[in-house]
């Protein structure tokens, strides 16, 4: 049985490993959105796991977000094949990518946009 099912996996694409991922619903509830430098915005941002165009539904302060100095208002998430958080707006053009870390977190690079990096934690 146990083959049968590793069989079924990679036959649909995948591997043993990504049946064992986390899925989105997981991630869903309260988080934080922040700058990662001493005295950075922080945004609460709540996650659900009800459908929106282009991933799940977000909410937040969309003030606090436009401190954040993204592209766009973050409208939706997902996690892409690897895992990694991508941020969306409304017409489903990527505002952030975010890259899975060990500890469960994520962290956005935007140096060479010329932008602070961002954190998203779980809210403590």
């Amino acid at each position: 049985m146990r083959s049968a099912l590793g069989l079924l996996v990679v036959l649909a694409g995948g591997s043993p490993a990504m049946a064992a991922d986390p899925d989105s619903t997981q991630l869903k509830g309260k988080w934080e959105l922040w700058e990662d430098h001493e005295g950075g915005t922080v945004c609460p941002i709540t996650l659900e796991s009800g459908q929106a165009i282009g991933g799940f539904a977000l909410t937040g302060s969309e003030a606090c977000f436009r401190k954040l100095k993204l592209k766009g208002d973050p409208y939706a998430w997902f996690l892409d094949k690897d895992g990694n958080f991508i941020l969306i707006d409304a017409t489903r053009k990527m505002l952030a990518r975010f890259d899975r870390l060990e500890d469960g977190t994520f962290y956005a690079r935007r140096g060479g946009e010329g932008l602070d990096n961002l954190n998203l934690t779980p809210k403590r």
